[in-house]
C-alpha cells in the first residue's frame, strides 16, 4: 500500500506533467492559429488555379502546340525539367501510380498520424497488383513505410511550418520530374484538410495529369496572351507550387489543431487524476489520525 509520502511524490509529477501538457496546449494554439490563416488564404486561390488549368486543357486538346517542348524551372541554379503541355494533361494508364503523403515530424497529435497513414494504407489495398510507389513528407510516415519494405522514391523530413518557398519549390520540382519521367503515372496527394480547430479530413488530390473541365467554364471563355506557351509554361509551375503549399498549409494547421486536442486532454487527464491523488492522500491522512487517536485513548485506558 502507498505511503503518504508516495502520494505526495505522486502529486508532485503529475503536476509537473500537467503543467508541461498546458503550456504544449497553448504553443499549439497560437501556432494553430497562424496556421489556420495561412491555409484558409491561400485555398480559394489553389482551387481557382484548379479551375483555370482544368478549363485551358479542355481548350487546347489536340491543338497542334500540344506536342511542343517547354521548360520549367522550380529551383534556381538547377536543369530546367523540359516536358510538353500533352505530356501534362494527358490521362495515362496507372501501371505505377504514386502516393505523396504528409504527415508530421513529431508525435503528440493524437491519431493524427494514424489516421493519415491508414489512408494510405487504404491507398495501396485499392491499388495492389499495382507497383505503388511513395513520397513521404514527414518523419512519422517515412519511419512506419520503411520499417516495412515499401518502395519509397522520395523522402524529406524537417519542413518548416513558415512554408518557405524554397523548400516548397524544391519537393514540387522533385514531383513534377516523377512525373515527366515515367516513374510514376499518375500523383496523389494524402494530407490533413483543415475544417476548422481541432477538426480536419483526411483527404485524397490527384496532382497533374490535369483531367479537363466540361461545360461553360470551358476555355472558350479565355483569351490567352501573349501566347499559349509562354502562358503554359509560367502558369503549370505556378499551380503545382500553389498546390503543394496549400496541401502542406492544411497539413501544418490540422497538425497542431491535433496537438492542441491532444494536450487539452492530457491536461485535463492530469487534472483528474490530481484529484484522485488528493482525495486518496486524505483519506490516508485521516485514517493515520485515527489510528493515532485510538493508540492515544487505548493507552490511557491502559494507565487507568
Amino acid at each position: 500500500m502507498a505511503t503518504l509520502k508516495d502520494i505526495k511524490a505522486r502529486i508532485r509529477t503529475v503536476s509537473s506533467i500537467r503543467n508541461i501538457t498546458r503550456a504544449m496546449q497553448l504553443v499549439a494554439a497560437a501556432k494553430l492559429t497562424r496556421a489556420q490563416e495561412r491555409a484558409h488564404t491561400v485555398r480559394p486561390y489553389a482551387d481557382e488555379m484548379d479551375a483555370i488549368l482544368g478549363a485551358l486543357a479542355a481548350a487546347s486538346g489536340g491543338d497542334e502546340g500540344a506536342d511542343a517542348s517547354m521548360e520549367m524551372a522550380f529551383v534556381p541554379d538547377t536543369a530546367p525539367i523540359r516536358t510538353t503541355r500533352a505530356q501534362l494533361f494527358e490521362q495515362r494508364e496507372e501501371r505505377r501510380p504514386g502516393l505523396v503523403l504528409f504527415t508530421s515530424d513529431r508525435g503528440l497529435c493524437g491519431a493524427f498520424n494514424s489516421n493519415l497513414i491508414r489512408g494510405a494504407q487504404k491507398f495501396l489495398a485499392e491499388n495492389e497488383g499495382k507497383e505503388c510507389r511513395l513520397v513521404l513528407l514527414g518523419k512519422k510516415g517515412y519511419q512506419f513505410f520503411r520499417r516495412r519494405g515499401a518502395s519509397i522514391l522520395y523522402h524529406r523530413t524537417g519542413l518548416s511550418d513558415r512554408l518557405l518557398l524554397p523548400e516548397i519549390k524544391e519537393i514540387t520540382g522533385k514531383l513534377v520530374e516523377l512525373y515527366v519521367s515515367g516513374e510514376v503515372d499518375a500523383l496523389y496527394l494524402i494530407y490533413a484538410k483543415s475544417i476548422r480547430a481541432a477538426m480536419y479530413r483526411v483527404t485524397m488530390q490527384k496532382f497533374l495529369s490535369i483531367p479537363p473541365v466540361e461545360g461553360p467554364t470551358g476555355g472558350d471563355t479565355y483569351i490567352l496572351e501573349p501566347d499559349r506557351e509562354s502562358l503554359f509554361a509560367t502558369l503549370i509551375p505556378l499551380y503545382a507550387t500553389t498546390t503543394i503549399f496549400s496541401a502542406l498549409a492544411d497539413s501544418f494547421a490540422s497538425e497542431y489543431g491535433a496537438k492542441m486536442a491532444a494536450m487539452q486532454q492530457a491536461t485535463k487527464n492530469a487534472e483528474e487524476r490530481i484529484a484522485d491523488l488528493v482525495i486518496e492522500r486524505n483519506r490516508l491522512r485521516q485514517a493515520t489520525i485515527t489510528k493515532e487517536i485510538a493508540e492515544i485513548v487505548g493507552g490511557a485506558e491502559a494507565l487507568r
